[in-house]
């Protein structure tokens, strides 16, 4: 075991007492610089001479002069040693003469020397160098007082600048008259103005934007609304369904546009191709089925004969019923096939009524002949009935039918900076140059691209049935550095990134964009690379850093094809988009288009009064923290295992019955233990996890210095004995299954249960007798209550009689199951003596 070394000022004292074995180095004194001549003091009287090392030098001098070591002997042999006053040892040594000023380490190595004091710093000054003061200098004296200048804390413009820096100046330097706008003063004092100015609007925006309530930044107020779990919903494009007649089979996408009831266009885009909505093959092309002149409407550009006529076996039987499944059409050879969409739309008996319209998917398509008027006819079906009787003297047929979305297609292709050399002019397309922005110092760069056009959002149904979600109709692809050609190792096909609602959900692999509610552009265009500053509410696509999703490799290009539009504007009438805008030979090739039903689903974005409005009531919903044990059980109450719909909401019911909650203090900290009674009796494994998503939620959201822990309840378990005895006329067998199924906890088939079931009981509920009683006593056939005896399980066999109360412990639940295959839960037993 060793021992901790002394402080210094204990070890000094150690050689100095009496019983002292061992000197050390005092301090050494430069007697003579030009001479190299020092004198060595030791502490105490311990007699160092003779104990001087000799398969090594005695005595070295080293530091950080010129040479760093300097060579060490002794003076005369015979005077090297002396004593001072106090009869302590004094060493006369003589080394080289070093430089005026070097600070050397002298070092004496002897056994008689303890190792923590043999050494001393030595500096060669010379005797008229004069003494060197270690104290600081003196403070110097006041200054001549100057004219105290008011201060203005309240300018916050060009104007209130200049007018402080003018009071200040003629207080300062009254000399100064010339106030000319030519004088280079009054020039710096508006250039320091300007300055000030920019500051302070700098200064008074970063104050508003750092509050909900102040904020005017779609950004900032996303992000505030993000904070207590509000997503503020951007604008949603209009839909609906679109009828075209072609002249030649067409694919891909046709833009097209209608007039809302304000009498202003409103772009539309239709096809199967619409970003964000259908799968990209190689190529760019769409994977849809074409629009074909086989489908249309009518068969000529006039727009006289119908394609789809209905075929009429009687023309007195026009009437398709409602609920009709099927019927005839004319012809041979329509290229209809099973999936395929059709529009039955049949006109109004008066001028002025509305149509009716309905869409059917085909299920059968069946090509037949009538031989009594020998025509060819095709009989189609389909799966669900018509929902209104449809006159077929009025009736059109018309297929064509492709979704459509409100606004219009964009693309963009830019390149990430780095890699392969940049174009010569980035605002050119297709070498669009993305920004690499760092948000905060020590933060990674993140790789940003603005683009031109608000992106529409479409509101489309979660992949796990949960309720639906707004999702940007865009998508994002890697090509190689020729936007031509497809990125390497993706099978001919552009690497398509994926979007998520935030990166803090992504891993680092995930290869993934988002977007945010913010414009940049350029500042210094000239600068290498050029640099990008915040400007505004715009649309930006932002890549992961390495931590939150995968970053982009420098020089990769990217296309970005997107759907610009959204709102309400785009929520118009039926049949009013009836012009193609769709240039080249793809615009010719149509001849007429037209929505038979309104377009929908059109929503603006939430406005800034509005997110300020609804975030805080998400805050006031429910509390994000967890606090009091109320809060604990209704957030185990909420808990769902199935994430995608919150319990309690359709289609996916609480999974806890009930919850207790009770703090504990552990002598360093409070506990929360939480009981859970499970609605369902699940498998070991699976309750095992569900406690452990409910653990890790739960803690989630306690507050720190705090823990949390979750249990099932201990659930009391008994045999009843009951005997009763039946009126007269009425059969014991009888009487016993009116009283068990009185009791029977399992679920009746008209959804109820006994009096011992599931949701009766909660935490620490007694059983009374007397209330046990009057549930037998109003069974029919029930004459009386004899005797109620219970056994507890597992415990003794003995049945005992049954108190007026029996208690249960506060953590506990009184459970009777009564199910014959796990009588370990409990059992009933029901005894019917003959009628009295």
């Amino acid at each position: 075991m060793t021992s901790s070394p002394l402080p210094v000022s204990d070890r000094r004292l150690l050689l100095l007492s009496r019983d002292a074995a061992f000197n050390g180095v005092d301090f050494a004194e430069v007697v003579d610089r030009h001479g190299g001549r020092l004198d060595v003091h030791f502490i105490n009287q311990v007699q160092v001479e003779g104990t001087l090392a000799r398969d090594r030098p005695p005595v070295t001098l080293t530091g950080g002069g010129d040479p760093s070591e300097l060579r060490v002997h002794h003076i005369h042999e015979g005077t090297a040693w002396s004593t001072d006053t106090s009869g302590r040892p004094v060493l006369h040594l003589s080394a080289e003469v070093p430089e005026p000023g070097s600070r050397y380490t002298l070092t004496v190595h002897s056994d008689r020397v303890d190792p923590w004091f043999r050494s001393a710093a030595v500096t060669f000054l010379d005797r008229d160098d004069g003494d060197i003061d270690c104290a600081p200098a003196p403070p110097a004296g006041p200054g001549p007082a100057e004219p105290a200048v008011p201060i203005d804390y309240l300018a916050k413009d060009f104007a209130s600048f200049c007018q402080a820096l003018s009071n200040f100046s003629a207080a300062r330097y009254p000399q100064w008259t010339e106030r000319s706008e030519a004088d280079l003063g009054v020039m710096l004092m508006e250039l320091l103005s300007a300055l000030a100015d920019e500051l302070s609007y700098l200064q008074d925006r970063i104050a508003a934007e750092a509050a909900l309530d102040t904020a005017t930044q779609r950004l900032s107020l996303v992000q505030h609304a993000r904070l207590v779990d509000y997503e503020p919903a951007p604008a949603l494009a209009a839909t609906t369904l679109m009828q075209f007649d072609v002249a030649e089979q067409l694919s891909g996408v046709v833009q097209c546009q209608g007039t809302n009831i304000q009498g202003e266009i409103v772009q539309f885009v239709a096809g199967t191709d619409i970003p964000g909505m259908a799968a990209v093959a190689p190529g760019g092309a769409a994977t849809g089925p074409p629009l074909d002149p086989r489908w249309n409407r009518f068969a000529d550009e006039a727009g006289t004969q119908p394609q789809l006529a209905p075929y009429l076996w009687d023309p007195e039987l026009s009437c398709l019923p409602r609920g009709a499944l099927g019927m005839w059409i004319r012809g041979h050879g329509h290229g209809l096939e099973p999936g395929a969409e059709l529009l039955i739309d049949t006109a109004g008996a008066a001028p002025g009524d509305p149509p009716l319209r309905e869409v059917v998917r085909l299920t059968e398509v069946t090509e037949g002949t009538d031989p009594v008027q020998a025509q060819d006819v095709t009989h189609i079906r389909w799966a669900d009935g018509l929902g209104s009787e449809h006159d077929l003297t009025r009736t059109q047929v018309a297929g064509n039918l492709v979704p459509a979305m409100h606004g219009r297609i964009a693309e963009h292709v830019f390149m990430i900076p780095g890699g392969t050399a940049p174009p010569a002019d980035p605002w050119t397309p297709p070498a669009a140059l993305a920004t690499v922005r760092t948000d905060h110092a020590g933060a990674a760069p993140h790789c940003l691209y603005t683009l031109t056009g608000p992106v529409a959002w479409r509101s489309s149904a979660a992949p796990d049935g949960g309720p639906s979600q707004a999702r940007p109709a865009l998508e994002l692809h890697a090509l190689s550095p020729d936007p031509a050609v497809p990125a390497a190792g993706t099978s001919g096909a552009a690497a398509a990134w994926r979007w998520v609602p935030r990166l803090l959900d992504a891993s680092p692999t995930t290869q993934c964009f988002t977007l945010t509610p913010d414009r940049y552009s350029p500042a210094r265009i000239t600068a290498d690379p050029p640099f990008y500053d915040y400007d505004g509410d715009g649309t930006t696509v932002r890549f992961g850093d390495g931590t939150f999703g995968l970053p982009p490799v420098p020089g990769t290009t990217f296309r970005a094809r997107y759907l610009a539009g959204g709102g309400t504007e785009g929520n118009i009438g039926a049949d009013t988009i009836v012009t193609v805008t769709t240039g080249g030979q793809a615009g010719a090739l149509v001849w007429r288009c037209t929505n038979p039903f309104a377009a929908i689903g059109g929503v603006d974005a939430e406005t800034r009064a509005q997110i300020q409005d609804r975030a805080p009531q998400r805050i006031s919903a429910g509390l994000l923290s967890l606090i009091g044990k109320g809060d604990y059980e209704a957030a185990a109450l909420s808990f769902s295992p199935t994430a995608a719909v919150p319990a309690g909401q359709a289609g996916n019911p609480a999974w806890a019955r009930q919850a207790r909650a009770a703090f504990r203090w552990t002598g360093s900290w409070v506990s929360a233990l939480t009981l859970v009674d499970p609605v369902t009796t699940e498998p070991a494994a699976t309750q095992l996890g569900n406690l452990a998503g409910l653990e890790e939620s739960l803690n989630a959201r306690r507050l720190a210095g705090s823990e949390g822990a979750v249990a099932l309840p201990r659930y009391r378990r008994l045999d009843l004995r009951i005997t009763c005895r039946a009126k007269p006329a009425h059969r014991r067998g009888e009487v016993a299954a009116a009283v068990l199924a009185r009791l029977d906890p399992r679920q009746a088939a008209d959804g109820t249960t006994g009096f011992f079931g599931h949701d009766h009981w909660t935490f620490g509920g007694a059983l009374d007798a007397l209330a046990l009683i009057t549930v037998i006593q109003s069974c029919p056939g029930v004459a009386d209550v004899g005797a109620i005896r219970y056994r507890r399980k597992p415990g003794p066999a003995e049945w005992e009689e049954l108190p007026a109360v029996l208690g249960i412990a506060p953590g506990e639940i009184l459970r009777i199951d009564n199910d014959r295959d796990r009588p370990q839960h409990g059992l009933l037993f029901i005894e019917v003596g003959a009628a009295p």
